[in-house]
């Protein structure tokens, strides 16, 4: 019978931290859940959005329309059947209005989302709201946590735990503290921060690897930041400039949300992901050259870092550019429509913004570069009179 290994004090206190991880998520979204918003632009209290299901269609007039008939407009009498919520189990008569802007064409089973107002003194009015995308949605995420496992196995697993982390720590401490009012540069900093150790350690363990990976992408991340603080400068951006000011000023005269914030921390998250990716890659090939040559100095290892980085650079930035210019391909058509000059467009809101962001994304790419190269050349050389087994040992 093979008996099986005792695990080290090392590996009982990474399974220790995992379960604080896990913990850490627990109490975050119970404290979204029970967050309380002190401003709310619409009164909701009466309406509500339950799950149903479509059990007859009882009248429709569809028209194709669209460049090639690419979708149909016109309307659906339709009788869904309500799954949730006080109404549940009743059978309720809607118009569905089809348009370009509310493209819902349902079919018998359906599963939709019905908007159900149900006031007081008047009698309740149903709307269709969407189809019902939940399941979908969660069955797509299992999928790809699936996908990501298979392929890296443990790595892809404790990868998947940091990206719940950094998901939480987003939703429900970011979003929360800039609606309110607080901080947007110390709580950006504190979400970056805490993302940034969680998701190195679901990677590496605890190890030097780890804390030089923290270091370099932590700095990178904030030089983005401050790069965007710099450009903001340059191009007289405020956080008026946003295409959601006129409804973020309302929120602000309420909540005390600093508007110049929100653009602060978008940027930052923003640019995390990328800088992470070029931080852990660096420190990663930059570790196994030491793991193969004990003897390389700081500065072969940091010309070492600064070769590898220069081959992603390229590449890195493409990714921030070419994601903003995707977002952008629908409103960029639409610019078009309206005849705007060369002029017009350059100094437009929309295009600055999105300029600076992308830029002080790309800019904080490159920086993490030497950033990384210096930082993981300078801890590795440092205890070069180490062994490589011992080395090897404390990083696996």
């Amino acid at each position: 019978m093979m008996k099986l290994k005792k695990p080290t004090k090392k590996q009982i206190l990474e399974y220790a931290l995992i379960a604080v991880v896990f913990l850490s998520m627990v109490v975050m979204i119970f404290g979204f859940y029970k967050t309380e918003y002190s401003y709310s632009m619409y009164e909701t209290e009466t309406r509500h959005y339950v799950r149903g299901t479509v059990t007859e269609i009882t009248d429709q007039e569809l028209t194709l329309s669209g460049a090639d008939g690419e979708y149909f407009t016109g309307t659906q009498n339709i009788k869904v059947k309500i799954l949730e919520g006080e109404l549940k189990g009743e059978t309720v008569q809607i118009n569905n209005y089809i348009t370009a802007q509310h493209n819902v064409v349902v079919n018998e089973g359906r599963r939709v989302i019905v908007c159900a107002d149900t006031p007081k003194n008047a009698e309740p009015y149903f709307t269709l709201y969407n189809y019902d995308r939940a399941n979908s949605i969660w069955i797509l995420a299992a999928v790809f946590v699936l996908l990501v496992i298979i392929v890296g196995e443990k790595k892809g697993l404790m990868s998947c735990i940091g990206l719940g982390f950094t998901m939480c720590t987003v939703i429900c401490i970011l979003l929360p503290s800039l609606y309110n009012g607080g901080n947007a540069a110390l709580v950006s900093i504190v979400t970056v921060v805490l993302s940034t150790a969680v998701t190195c350690f679901c990677i590496s363990g605890l190890s030097r690897k780890t804390v030089f990976n923290v270091i370099s992408a932590c700095v990178g991340t904030l030089s983005a930041g401050l790069i965007y603080k710099i450009f903001a400068l340059i191009l007289s951006l405020s956080g008026v400039s946003m295409d959601e000011a006129e409804s973020l000023v309302l929120i602000s005269q309420s909540t005390g949300l600093k508007l110049g914030g929100v653009l602060f921390a978008g940027v930052m998250i923003s640019a995390l992901g990328a800088v992470m990716d070029v931080a852990v890659s660096i420190g990663a090939s930059l570790f196994e050259i030491r793991e193969l040559n004990p003897e390389i100095t700081s500065k072969q290892l940091f010309k070492s870092g600064m070769n590898i980085g220069k081959d992603m650079i390229g590449t890195m930035t493409n990714t921030l550019i070419l994601a903003f210019a995707g977002g952008s391909i629908a409103t960029l058509i639409v610019l078009a429509s309206y005849g705007v000059q060369y002029n017009q467009l350059v100094s437009s809101n929309y295009i600055a913004l999105e300029v600076a962001k992308g830029l002080a994304g790309s800019a904080a790419v490159v920086l993490t570069v030497p950033i990384s190269a210096l930082v993981c050349s300078f801890g590795y050389a440092k205890h070069k009179k180490q062994n490589s087994s011992q080395i090897k040992e404390e990083n696996q």
